[in-house]
């Protein structure tokens, strides 16, 4: 594990947020010069603690009003089964994230993305609820994303 101190916190929490803020920026923000700043983050790269970048994408944007997390669980737990299940869904467009979890007597928690409520119902029972190892689902819509 890599030792990180308080500078490379600050450095991370800012990459979270914006990305692609440029090196002079964020080396302004956390309190750096830019050359050191820059050797910073590429120690983080490197070190695999900064794994990539990405953007965030507004769903609403792309016609996608009705995002909802979906808890699946499986009637079978055996390596084909769940290797059936990811299969399954890998290209599905309307999975955002897939996280295996535990407890609840839960397996998967799926994030979803539609345009509306018909979408989602088709999603449900033509793509999720057909896929042999699937037991069960319970879904809950996202009013609110965010902490503010």
């Amino acid at each position: 594990m890599t030792e990180l101190d308080a500078i490379d916190h600050r450095i991370l929490t800012h990459l979270r947020a914006e990305g692609r803020i440029s090196i002079l920026d964020l080396a302004e923000r956390v309190g750096l010069s830019p050359t050191p700043c820059g050797r910073r983050v590429r120690r983080l790269e490197e070190a695999g603690v900064i794994k990539g970048y990405a953007a965030r994408i507004d769903p609403q944007a792309l016609g996608l009003a009705i995002s909802v997390l979906i808890a699946v669980r499986l009637a079978r737990t055996g390596p084909e089964d769940n290797a059936g299940f990811l299969a399954a869904l890998r290209d599905r467009p309307e999975v955002a994230e897939c996280f295996l979890v535990t407890g609840n007597n839960i397996d998967y928690m799926l994030r979803v993305q539609v345009r509306d409520i018909d979408a989602l119902g088709t999603f449900i029972r033509d793509v999720l609820q057909r896929i042999p190892a699937v037991g069960e689902t319970s879904t809950m819509v996202i009013l609110k994303q965010g902490l503010d």
